[in-house]
C-alpha cells in the first residue's frame, strides 16, 4: 500500500512578555495556525498604532491581556497560567514564549519533560513556526516509524552529547550525515537539518553559528 501524507501545521501558541520585550513584529500576526497572547504590565498604557491595527484586523487569533495590578513576577505567573490553559486544550500544540527572562526556562523544561513542544525566544527574530507530517490512517505503522526514526534518533543523540554538539552549520551537516549512516547523501543531511530548524530544535545565525533547543 502506498503511503500518503498531508503536511498539516499544528497550532502554535505564542505568548509575548510585553513587559520584557518591547518590540513586537506585527507582520507575524495573521500567520496561519498561530494564536498570539500579548501580556502587558499594569503600567503599560500605550501601544503602537500599527500594532493596534493588526490586533484588530486579526482579533480572532489574538488575545490582549493587561494586568490590573503590579508586583514582582506578576506577569510571569499570569503568562504561565495562560500557557497551562493552551496546553490543556491542545497538548500537541507548539508553545512559544517571547521573553528575555530566563526565569521561564524551568517552565520550558517542565513542559518538555511532559513531551510538550515548548521554546523560549529572546525576540521575534528567533521565532520559527513548526509543522510536522500528519500521516493518513491507511499508512502502515512501520512506514511511519521509519520516517520518524532518524529525527528522533538525532535528537536523542544531541541531548546526550551536550558538550560535543557541532557549533557550525557545516560541521553539523557532516555530523548529521554520519548519524544517518551508510548511504546517506548530502541532500539527506540537509533535509534533516531543515526539519530540525522547522521544528524549532536548532537555530542558525547569519554567521552559521548553531544554537540548540533540544
Amino acid at each position: 500500500m502506498q503511503a500518503t501524507h498531508e503536511l498539516v501545521p499544528p497550532l502554535n501558541h505564542v505568548f509575548v512578555d510585553f513587559e520584557n520585550v518591547h518590540h513586537f513584529d506585527a507582520s507575524v500576526i495573521g500567520t496561519k495556525s498561530v494564536n498570539f497572547t500579548l501580556l502587558l504590565g499594569a503600567e503599560q498604557t500605550k501601544l503602537d498604532a500599527e500594532l493596534v491595527e493588526k490586533l484588530m484586523e486579526h482579533a480572532a487569533s489574538v488575545q490582549l491581556i493587561r494586568l490590573t495590578s503590579s508586583g514582582k513576577n506578576a506577569l510571569d505567573f499570569a503568562l504561565a497560567n495562560y500557557v497551562g490553559r493552551a496546553v490543556s486544550t491542545n497538548a500537541h500544540a507548539f508553545i512559544h514564549i517571547i521573553s528575555k527572562d530566563k526565569g521561564f526556562d524551568p517552565l520550558i523544561e517542565h513542559l518538555r519533560s511532559r513531551h510538550i513542544h515548548a521554546h523560549r525566544h529572546d525576540s521575534f527574530a528567533e521565532l520559527t513556526f513548526s509543522a510536522k507530517p500528519k500521516v493518513a490512517p491507511e499508512t502502515p505503522k512501520a512506514v511511519t516509524n521509519a520516517q520518524e526514526e532518524p529525527l528522533i534518533r538525532v535528537l536523542k543523540h544531541l541531548r546526550k552529547n551536550v558538550a560535543n554538539r557541532p557549533k557550525k552549520k557545516k560541521t553539523l551537516l557532516s555530523h548529521l550525515k554520519s548519524q544517518l549512516g551508510k548511504g546517506t547523501t548530502d541532500a539527506d543531511a540537509a533535509g534533516l537539518l531543515e526539519k530540525l530548524q522547522k521544528a524549532g530544535r536548532i537555530r542558525i545565525s547569519d554567521k552559521d553559528d548553531v544554537t540548540y533547543h533540544v
